[in-house]
């Protein structure tokens, strides 16, 4: 398609069918491939809603992952740029996902830790 507005709608679409945790489980690399054009074309279009549903639909697929660090970054942007334009529920959001992935990269440091303690007094 040579129309940069109507890959965004389509590759957007793509994402919200995605969005399922179903098939986001099972298919959470082309999901991720998807959501990353789809905010690279919001940015080229200056969609900021579209570039913070982008961050915030990454920040939850890489959660799932296991990739706390890198989701709690891109729920971090989701919450900068909702804060911008106003859309109070997606910065709540953004900011609780940000809260969540934060704390399971403390409580994993915390574990590692505890389990370093037992295995050094063996």
């Amino acid at each position: 398609m040579s129309s940069v507005a109507g890959q965004s709608v389509a590759i957007g679409n793509l994402g919200k069918v995605g969005g399922n945790q179903v098939y986001a489980q099972m298919n959470a690399e082309k999901l991720q491939m998807f959501v990353e054009r789809y905010l690279e074309l919001s940015s080229e279009l200056k969609y900021r809603k579209g570039e913070s549903g982008a961050f915030m639909q990454l920040g939850e697929i890489l959660t799932q992952k296991g990739d706390y660090d890198s989701g709690t970054k891109h729920f971090y942007r989701a919450m900068k740029i909702a804060e911008e334009t106003e859309d109070s529920d997606l910065r709540e959001a953004a900011k609780v996902n940000y809260g969540m992935a934060n704390a399971s990269i403390k409580w994993g440091d915390h574990v590692n830790s505890i389990l370093r303690n037992i295995e050094g007094t063996n």
